[in-house]
């Protein structure tokens, strides 16, 4: 051996690749490199002699055979494929075979093999990733999902798709941070579910008692009456009395009417709504449901403001804002809602296209709580994102909802240290009820 020789098999034997020589039969009559000791961790010399179609398993050797079929026609083949080694492991190989021709006839054949495993493991780990996000990503409650990769599937797209390895290579380098996203994700949607296993609970809780007080106003009411029946016995002072009491306990029964409406979950009911009449109302509701400490007050428009949507959903977002200027407020202040009519000078996705202008209803609710900066004005209704220590973050993105869902829009102005305005935006209803007056 000369030593040009020597110096050569140094290189291929400090090699990390798996280097073989195979006669024209394909049996192996030389291997060297470090990444050899996989395939035989007790000495690579007893694979002298063995055909290489024998490392292969046997669901394999058809395609390997093909491969030495290819390159015995002179063609050089580029594949990747599966195979156990030495301690029973199975492990991926990315093979170059390509022939060596002398005096026009194939001499040999030179298998170069490198162990690509991590990075096929890592290309099938983001590959789940990406399916996880893309499914799951706008639901609430997520079911986590493992995605595994069969291995006909990779064999066959190894074999006849170069591009999806070159494709997959570029994307490892974020693979970390999708991981990161993916966890981050899921941790969020846990967080939802409970949240809303929680509101459940305490919906059931709060439909049970508002039944129950309900059922016994009934009877206070019903006994009212009965000595209003007997009226022309009593005082006038009783007489009044009485009648302040029928109307106090009327007037809580609606309480409780709402109560159950609020704790019930139904489907989105849209119907034509004087908004101006709902507001007033549900002002009489939320003084109770926000506290003694914070007022409200409510500057309505005269004439008729009628729109279509669902009026549950509607008092549930109000009341969401409501709760959220409280907070702002740190739960003492005035909060100031407004109700009217405008001529809008963009178009809002429920309406058509008038030369005159759209006619919009429109709800606002103002606060003088110390404002938002720029930063989480722009995330505001992004689900989960809250600023609260506890909060759930979908309250807001509730009120999105609802609004998109009736074809409206949200307008908000907020200054720091001064307070916040919220203006839900809707359509003005174009039905018997909007008869210009």
């Amino acid at each position: 051996m000369t030593q040009g020789d020597g110096r050569y098999r140094q290189f291929v034997e400090a090699s990390s690749d798996c280097m073989k020589e195979l006669d024209r039969d394909g049996r192996i009559r030389f291997v060297a490199g470090l990444g050899c000791a996989a395939l035989a961790p007790e000495g690579v010399d007893r694979l002298v002699g063995m055909r290489w179609l024998d490392l292969w398993p046997v669901d394999a050797r058809d395609m390997v055979a093909r491969v030495l079929d290819r390159a015995a026609a002179g063609e050089r083949v580029d594949f990747v494929g599966s195979r156990q080694s030495g301690n029973g492991a199975s492990r991926w190989w990315e093979v170059m075979v390509a022939p060596v021709v002398a005096d026009d006839t194939l001499d040999h054949f030179i298998v170069i093999s490198r162990d690509v495993t991590e990075r096929v493991e890592l290309q099938a780990a983001l590959e789940a990733i990406i399916e996880l996000l893309q499914d799951r990503l706008n639901e609430t409650v997520a079911r986590s999902v493992t995605a595994t990769t069969q291995y006909g599937t990779l064999m066959e797209r190894f074999e006849t798709e170069h591009g999806a390895r070159r494709d997959a290579e570029s994307r490892l380098a974020s693979v970390n941070e999708q991981l990161e996203l993916a966890n981050h994700a899921r941790a969020l949607v846990e967080a939802g579910s409970r949240q809303a296993q929680k509101q459940q609970a305490i919906g059931q809780l709060v439909s049970g008692v508002a039944h129950d007080f309900n059922n016994m106003l009934q009877t206070v009411i019903v006994s009212l009456s009965g000595l209003q029946d007997d009226a022309d016995e009593l005082s006038p002072r009783h007489r009044r009395m009485i009648t302040y009491a029928v109307e106090g306990a009327r007037h809580a029964t609606a309480l409780t009417r709402r109560l159950l409406s609020f704790a019930r979950n139904q489907y989105a009911q849209p119907e034509e709504v004087d908004l101006g009449d709902l507001v007033m109302g549900f002002a009489d509701f939320a003084r109770h449901g926000l506290g003694g400490r914070v007022g409200i007050e409510v500057l309505r428009q005269p004439g008729a403001l009628p729109v279509w949507l669902d009026r549950h959903g509607v008092e549930q977002a109000l009341m969401n804002v409501c709760l959220n200027a409280r907070d702002a407020m740190g739960g003492f202040g005035q909060i100031v809602m407004e109700v009217g009519e405008r001529i809008g000078t963009e178009r809002l996705p429920g309406l058509s296209i008038d030369s005159g202008g759209q006619r919009q209803i429109f709800v606002s609710v103002s606060d003088t709580g110390g404002g938002m900066p720029e930063e989480v004005r722009q995330r505001l209704f992004e689900p989960y994102f809250t600023t609260k220590e506890g909060g759930s973050g979908l309250g807001l993105a509730q009120v999105y909802g609802m609004v998109a869902q009736a074809g409206g829009a949200i307008e908000i102005e907020s200054e720091t240290d001064i307070g916040t305005r919220i203006r839900l935006v809707f359509p003005r209803h174009p039905g018997p009820g909007a008869a210009d007056v």
